[in-house]
């Protein structure tokens, strides 16, 4: 029971990570300038995300055909998952509901974690926890930085955002880690880590498009101009894209 209870507990503390990013939200003077560099960073936090995930079940497509079942669960979920994401809301600007953007981004690193919880809850299970207890610190860098894109949409808001929301966003993206270890404990299946995948990877990918969108949007109502902003968006984007590498093979590797 002691290592089901370490298993758990580092888990926890891996989830807990994500909450580094929590002062960042509360910062109110930041300016637009900084905020377009800080969505195109979370850009690139999120691509790189989209890139670990999809690399995970990139198997299931290189070595068998449109048939098998894991394909079929990957491309439904991502598909139905998808629509529902880019269905026609009340308002065609995605400025007017951040905290749907920022809820959307929770969930879709959320499913990521459920994931890597049910493979580190599995790794436990099988007695093989004390190596990733030397990469608990690797772990939760990488959580640390799937902070950004939950706290990207809520930076620099003009209204007063009440704790309890900011602190049940981040857990909706952090506490997956607990409940996929749990699970993981006990219950191992393919099938679920590809379906999850895959509506990790159509809630990334559409709050990746609507960042992109605010980016835009932002640098054509700025005096900074849409050719400078895009310029900072792409820098924003390599550096995000950057820091995921190095903390993803450089620290955990």
């Amino acid at each position: 029971m002691i290592s089901t209870y370490l298993t758990v507990g580092l888990s926890f503390l891996i989830g807990l990570f994500i909450f580094v990013s929590w002062p960042i939200v509360l910062h109110r003077s930041t300016g637009p300038r900084r905020m377009l560099f800080f969505n195109s960073f979370a850009i690139g936090i999120l691509v790189f995300l989209l890139m670990d995930i999809f690399g995970d079940v990139a198997g299931i497509f290189g070595s068998s055909t449109i048939t098998n079942p894991l394909v079929v669960i990957f491309l439904a979920g991502f598909a139905i998952a998808f629509l529902f994401f880019v269905m026609p809301k009340t308002s065609r600007d995605p400025e007017e509901n951040p905290k749907r953007t920022s809820v959307l981004a929770g969930m879709g690193i959320g499913f990521q974690n459920l994931t890597e919880g049910l493979v580190f809850g599995s790794a436990g299970a099988a007695g093989l926890l004390p190596i990733y207890v030397l990469s608990v610190i690797g772990f939760g860098l990488q959580n640390m930085t799937e902070g950004f894109p939950i706290a990207a949409p809520l930076v620099g808001l003009k209204q007063k955002l009440d704790r309890r929301f900011i602190a049940g966003v981040f857990a909706l993206g952090g506490a997956p880690t607990v409940i996929g270890t749990l699970i993981g404990l006990v219950f191992y299946s393919n099938t679920f880590i590809v379906f999850f995948d895959a509506l990790a990877c159509a809630a990334i990918l559409y709050v990746v498009l609507v960042l992109f969108h605010i980016n835009v949007i932002r640098g054509s109502r700025s005096a900074y101009g849409i050719k400078r902003s895009m310029w900072l968006t792409y820098m924003g984007v390599l550096a995000g894209f950057a820091a995921a590498y190095v903390v993803n093979y450089a620290v955990i590797a």
